[in-house]
């Protein structure tokens, strides 16, 4: 039996990308025959124990600090949390046994990596964007390999360990079915939908704009909507109450989630998304070939929810909002004007031509590899 730590966290789009990992591992299990234990570990409060509970993977926490680039009083703190986080990380390593460590990023993951590090467990810690956050450049450093999804990611990182897979995506969202999934989500089957989400965490400011343009959107469309616990789980609550206050017939456009067990259904309806642009989502959305308006994260280190945004909208299958310039009225002008024309078809046909990270394949190869195990569909 081999046994590996899967950790990252922080965000959806550190957790996400962990739990596709470990998917993919249980799908490589059942078809080889190859025993393989997960556990993942993340922090005490994070999305990832929700994400990867509901996924169905053993989890612990250790204590974790944030990464600033700037002074704060809270540094001096974290310090000592992350250093009570590596010894925490190696009292489980020694505990659970691991054969590697497989890490997505966020400030969680760095003191696993570290550990690993002291206790001679090779780890493989995967880069999502193109902009290297703060956490895998100092894990890389205590790294065997460094999975990357874009090239312009190497810059970052020693040559000798880096290898190009692209992102682990959830496998769950190229298999729903249509038909099933509008059973699941009992929408107006004659209208468009669109779904809108600020990510696991939500975002207040996107979930506040919907609510404003809500009434005159739902006369002409459905609208799925994924608030997150965005101003502590108020916004779920305010969707809630002011979707009790439609009358019947709006009622069935509209649907509101505080969180998406199954996004595979949701895409498959869905005609367009509006959403944040974390890498997952963006690549999720790229190999769909589903067109998006994105509202980056403004605070997201090195703009990089921007840069991810940017590689649909370069190829016309997505437009981009910026957090500055978002208003409702913007918002409800630029969904109205992508459904009601030929845009939305334009989007569809130019996402054709783009490329899919898409990254599977190659990362199971490369975690094979550290794990010493003979890829059986070589």
């Amino acid at each position: 039996m081999k046994k590996i730590i899967i950790t990252g966290g922080g965000s959806g789009g550190h957790a996400m990308p962990a739990v596709a990992t470990a998917q993919l591992l249980r799908n490589y299990e059942k078809k080889s025959g190859e025993q393989i234990k997960i556990l993942y570990v993340g922090s005490k409060k994070g999305i990832e124990k929700k994400i990867a509970t509901r996924n169905h993977c053993a989890f612990i926490s250790i204590s974790t600090g944030k990464l600033r680039r700037y002074f704060s009083w809270e540094n001096f703190l974290d310090c000592f949390r992350i250093i009570k986080g590596i010894f925490d990380s190696i009292s489980i390593i020694k505990h659970f046994k691991p054969d590697m460590i497989f890490s997505t990023g966020g400030f969680v993951s760095v003191p696993v990596v570290i550990a690993g590090y002291f206790t001679h467990t090779p780890s493989v810690i995967h880069e999502q964007t193109a902009d290297a956050g703060l956490a895998n450049k100092i894990a890389g450093k205590f790294a065997k390999k460094i999975a990357l999804t874009f090239e312009e990611s190497s810059v970052y990182f020693p040559a000798s360990k880096t290898v190009i897979t692209g992102i682990p995506l959830r496998e769950s969202i190229f298999n729903a079915d249509k038909e099933k999934a509008y059973t699941l989500l009992p929408v107006e089957q004659s209208l468009p939908t669109v779904y809108v989400s600020g990510g696991g965490l939500g975002c207040h400011l996107l979930n506040e704009t919907m609510l404003k343009i809500l009434p005159e959107l739902l006369e002409k469309m459905n609208i799925i909507i994924q608030t997150g616990n965005a101003d502590d789980g108020k916004d779920y609550l305010n969707l809630l109450r002011f979707r009790e206050n439609l009358d019947d017939e709006l009622k069935k456009h509209l649907i509101v989630f505080n969180f998406v067990e199954d996004v595979g259904n949701v895409f498959a309806i869905s005609d367009l998304v509006v959403a944040r642009s974390g890498a997952g989502t963006v690549n999720e959305l790229i190999a769909l070939k589903l067109p998006a308006v994105f509202i980056p994260l403004a605070i997201a280190t090195g703009n990089e929810q921007f840069k991810n945004a940017s590689v649909m909208e370069k190829i016309g299958g997505a437009q981009i909002i910026e957090e500055k310039n978002l208003t409702p009225e913007i918002l409800q002008k630029t969904i109205n004007e992508i459904l009601t024309t030929g845009k939305l078809a334009e989007m569809k046909k130019n996402l054709l031509q783009i490329k899919n990270f898409y990254g599977n394949k190659e990362l199971l190869k490369l975690i094979l590899q550290t794990l010493d195990i003979k890829d059986t569909e070589e």
